[in-house]
């Protein structure tokens, strides 16, 4: 019988565990998709959450892949930082690391057919640029595109602690074994329109990266298939 397959958005923390468990529980084939853009603290402790989830499910969990996006992050983020500060005013550099993310995440759901890609997004941290609901609508119109499904199954789950006493329910450790970014807690919470103007202007460099790796992949395809009929 074929599982239905499902992209995770991980980082190893208590939100993005829950819905890793939650899909696994539904019987689908869970990829745990992790990017590295250079700008996380221990982020190795997340590798302790992946072991416990593929112990507990070792039927649905395929296993964790971890996406390079040093250059895309950059691009986006970093590049233009001080004129992006002058714009806004305020910090949104992991913001545009969430843009990366999906456009990495978007080009290894085409490579391995799936369509549907979720994370662990909760409304308990709406402060955060990211997990705005005007961010989490553009980034559905971005996936969108490209018949991707992007969902946050427990956005509205409730509280921290609802999440971490159902952590223990399914049977894992409640702790946060998630990266710090060197970016994190030094923002001010920034507008609706400051978070929607921000991504329209670099989702064209998330749209330049993914068609830049698909038809490189399509290249790259070709000249297999080439090679193989002159043998």
């Amino acid at each position: 019988m074929i599982k239905e397959k499902v992209a995770v958005l991980f980082t190893g923390g208590r939100d993005s565990s829950l819905v890793a468990c939650l899909e696994a529980l539904q019987g689908k084939e869970v990829h745990l998709l992790t990017c590295n853009s250079g700008i996380g603290i221990k982020s190795e402790l997340s590798e302790v959450r992946v072991e416990e989830l593929k112990k507990r499910f070792p039927e649905n969990i395929v296993g964790r892949t971890i996406l390079p996006t040093y250059g895309l992050f950059r691009s986006i983020a970093i590049s233009n930082l001080e004129e992006d500060f002058k714009r806004w005013g305020v910090n949104l550099v992991l913001l545009g690391d969430k843009l990366a993310i999906h456009a990495a995440a978007t080009v290894y759901c085409i490579e391995n057919g799936i369509t549907r890609l979720v994370d662990g997004c909760v409304g308990y941290q709406k402060d955060l640029a990211e997990q705005k609901d005007v961010s989490i609508e553009i980034l559905s119109s971005f996936e969108k595109e490209y018949g991707i499904t992007y969902e946050c199954p427990i956005y509205h789950f409730g509280s921290q602690d609802d999440v971490k006493y159902a952590l223990l329910t399914i049977g894992l450790s409640s702790k946060s074994l998630e990266g710090v970014s060197v970016f994190g807690d030094a923002f001010s919470e920034p507008t609706d329109q400051m978070v929607q103007e921000y991504m329209n202007d670099k989702l064209p460099l998330c749209h330049n990266h993914v068609s830049f790796m698909t038809d490189t992949i399509n290249v790259v395809e070709n000249v297999k298939y080439k090679q193989s009929s002159l043998v």
